[in-house]
């Protein structure tokens, strides 16, 4: 997997693009008593954070809980909670969040780790 990287890059970790990729995405949060699921597009992921796409508008500060479930081409799964950093609409239906991950769901990644390329990944 080949991290996203730009010369005016100020992220502390390596985010892997995962829109190739066989991962599954899960937004879970709270509505008054109920729970509320959504599948969603995950974008890219790093240690810190993650960007996905949903169909439902997240608020700025909002906090929300995802399931994350990467099956190639490291075996992951795990609960992460993280604060909504920023939202921008993509069209009339798909909104873009980026995401940082709170302390206690850091961890589904290593923060020096790298993934193993893929044979699309060396165009």
């Amino acid at each position: 997997m080949t991290p996203s990287t730009r010369s005016h890059e100020r992220r502390r970790f390596k985010r892997f693009k995962m829109t190739t990729r066989d991962c599954r995405l899960v937004l879970t949060r709270a509505r008054g008593a109920q729970r509320e699921r959504e599948n969603c597009i995950l974008v890219d992921l790093s240690y810190s954070g993650l960007r996905f796409q949903g169909l439902s508008p997240n608020g700025q500060g909002e906090v929300l809980e995802f399931l994350v479930s990467i099956a190639s081409p490291l075996k992951r799964a795990g609960l992460l909670r993280g604060r909504v950093c920023w939202v921008c609409p993509t069209d009339s239906q798909w909104y873009d969040c980026g995401v940082e991950l709170l302390g206690e769901s850091k961890g589904l990644l290593g923060p020096d780790e790298e993934w193993p390329s893929m044979p699309d990944e060396s165009k």
